[in-house]
């Protein structure tokens, strides 16, 4: 896929998303996968602070061997403040990206995010998986 030019010759800032989703991909991938599973499964909480439960969104990332690529499966849940008990939250809306990633390639498969909601939010889910490998003390430290 070639970036849109401008004409003083950069990429147009948009197309960056798909090096963040890249990063992603790389950075859930070393956390492995869980004993007697052939796929990578992590979940993580997008926010500002350590606790997740103070967090709004749930991601919940699935990356599978395909035959020359892996399909990589993002899924984002807006979490709803429980009427009943303010301290819980419920599962509101849901939304998924799938990308398929070989190499340095990623294309995007399918997604319910417009192009400009995909490049904001993106980087703030990879923020979410260093810090949760920062507090696991995991991999690379941020």
């Amino acid at each position: 896929m070639t970036p849109f030019i401008s004409d003083d010759s950069r990429p147009a800032p948009e197309k960056n998303y798909i090096a963040v989703l890249k990063q992603i991909h790389t950075e859930v991938k070393e956390m492995g996968s869980y004993p007697g599973q052939d796929f990578v499964q992590q979940a993580f909480f997008v926010g500002e602070d350590d606790d997740d439960t103070n967090k709004d969104i749930h991601v919940s990332i699935l990356i599978q061997a395909q035959v020359q690529k892996e399909k990589m499966t993002i899924r984002v849940t807006r979490m709803q403040k429980d009427r009943r008990n303010p301290q819980a939250r419920l599962a509101g809306t849901t939304k998924e990206l799938t990308c398929l990633v070989g190499g340095d390639d990623v294309e995007i498969q399918s997604s319910d995010y417009k192009e400009e909601d995909i490049a904001e939010l993106v980087p703030e889910i990879l923020t979410a998986i260093r810090n949760k490998k920062r507090l696991l003390k995991l991999g690379t430290v941020y």
